[in-house]
């Protein structure tokens, strides 16, 4: 039941399913982390689709090694085993073990970019401390259309059930909107990028909970509240221990919550993250600069989130098409070089 290039592997203890290509020589890997009960199949496709659809196809034309993780999930052909306790720290452990795993065999930058789709958005901090602690990091964490570590910003999750496995179930509670999604992917590419029964098949399925931003947890057959935990989990208040943040978003009506609050929680991740790692811990510094120089700094810390954001055509599947994919890759590139060129910047300022 696996695709060409994909294997199964085990990290941190639990299964994982992994596809990696490699790329041009001193290029960093782009990490695609997929959201909850999706597969990260949704970043390549199958065997019998127009690879130029996927995003995975549009990496490789530019040269970036591309490695994609999927957690286990309840996906018959691929998991054999249900893990309804898995949580957003085995999840950043695991792909931390992984992608240091990759980095180490292929001889690549220690710096992974990572493309955190949907609820892989939680997964930023602790990934980045996962990676660090194996001598790794992340040069840019990119969320694409994805849930921030703020809490209770998605509260239809509150809804999810659990299934007979534990695992909560995606059907009856937001399978039919990513059909939705699909299928307006669909229509704007023109042709059949997927078709929803196959994706339904081959790339859905339950999954924990515990990964969901909707801070529940498994314990005794049932779900159950634990916001405090959660917070730790994703580290909502540790601002200076995020990586280097940027957002990919859209504007569709379909994904209104994304569409119309994607700027306002992840600009709060970027501004912080920016102050507390090269401004505030240097008071010294701040308080010696000239009144040209204070200016400058409001200018770039001010602007950041707006020039760290970028708004793509598309829901949230924007990633889905020749058109979305190749833009996804082309607008990721764009990030990376405004993030180098926002936080030098600042750098120089409060040197």
């Amino acid at each position: 039941m696996l695709y060409p290039g994909e294997e199964l592997t085990e990290a941190a203890g639990y299964p994982a399913l992994v596809r990696f290509e490699p790329g041009r020589a001193g290029l960093p890997v782009v990490v695609f982390v997929t959201g909850g009960g999706v597969l990260g199949r949704v970043a390549y496709g199958p065997p019998d689709g127009k690879a130029a659809d996927f995003l995975c196809h549009w990496l490789q034309e530019e040269g970036f090694p591309s490695l994609v993780l999927s957690y286990p999930i309840d996906s018959p052909g691929v998991f054999d085993a249900a893990f309804p306790q898995f949580s957003v720290t085995n999840w950043a452990e695991q792909s931390a073990e992984i992608i240091a795993r990759y980095v180490d065999q292929n001889g690549l930058p220690a710096n992974a970019i990572v493309l955190g789709w949907s609820m892989a958005g939680r997964i930023a901090e602790p990934l980045h401390a996962a990676l660090r602690a194996r001598g790794k990091g992340i040069e840019l964490f990119v969320a694409m259309a994805a849930a921030s570590a703020l809490p209770n910003t998605l509260p239809g999750l509150d809804q999810l059930k659990p299934a007979a496995s534990g695992l909560a179930a995606i059907k009856g509670a937001y399978l039919d909107w990513l059909l939705q999604c699909l299928a307006n992917q669909n229509q704007a590419a023109g042709h059949l990028v997927l078709d929803g029964d196959r994706f339904t098949r081959e790339m859905t399925g339950d999954f924990p909970v515990g990964l969901a931003a909707s801070a529940k947890r498994y314990r005794d057959g049932a779900f159950v509240s634990d916001p405090a935990g959660d917070a730790l989990d994703v580290g909502t208040a540790q601002y200076r221990a995020f990586p280097p943040l940027a957002l990919m978003t859209h504007a569709s009506r379909i994904d209104a919550r994304h569409a119309l609050a994607d700027r306002s929680t992840w600009g709060v991740y970027i501004t912080q993250r920016l102050c507390e790692t090269l401004v505030f811990s240097q008071p010294d510094k701040l308080a010696s600069l000239s009144p040209e120089q204070w200016a400058l700094l409001v200018e770039h810390v001010r602007g950041a989130a707006e020039w760290l954001s970028a708004n793509l055509p598309g829901n949230h599947m924007f990633f889905l098409g020749e058109n979305g994919a190749r833009t996804t890759v082309e607008t990721l590139k764009r990030l990376r070089q405004t993030a180098a060129d926002v936080t030098g910047e600042i750098e120089r300022l409060m040197t």
